[in-house]
């Protein structure tokens, strides 16, 4: 009786270990987000460049340029001249998820800037980010 309590628990810990290891792939690095992305009911996009330089756009004008890096899993996001900066916050910290489905989703770790906050997560839902054809 007791081999087979035994077994059961080592075979749980064993699920338990690997439904732990499988969490969400986090980006950390610019070649893991280049391209442009959009939600899906906006005009708004925004072009990630495997140089650290974004651009946001609406159809095809672009409205600011950016610059942005990554430490680890941490995205970090640089206002050069926009309103964050205007509001004394001029970095935002993030996580980018990378979904299954091939969109991203950005958490916040850290941004006093709300415009940026909004923008990146949503206001009011969480937002994905899909690749633009």
């Amino acid at each position: 009786m007791n081999k087979l309590v035994a077994g059961s628990i080592a075979i749980a810990l064993f699920l338990l270990a690997g439904c732990a290891a499988s969490g969400p792939k986090l980006a950390s690095s610019a070649e893991d987000i280049v391209g442009t992305w959009r939600t899906p009911a906006s005009i708004t996009q925004i072009q990630f460049n495997g140089d650290g330089t974004s651009s946001l756009k609406r159809v095809d004008e672009v409205i600011v340029d950016n610059k942005f890096r990554f430490e680890g899993t941490r995205f970090f996001d640089i206002a050069s001249g926009h309103t964050c900066f205007q509001l004394g916050a001029d970095t935002g910290i993030y996580e980018v998820e990378l979904l299954e489905n091939g969109n991203l989703k950005f958490t916040v770790i850290e941004d006093e800037c709300p415009v940026r906050r909004n923008f990146y997560v949503g206001a009011l839902i969480e937002r994905e980010w899909e690749p633009v054809p």
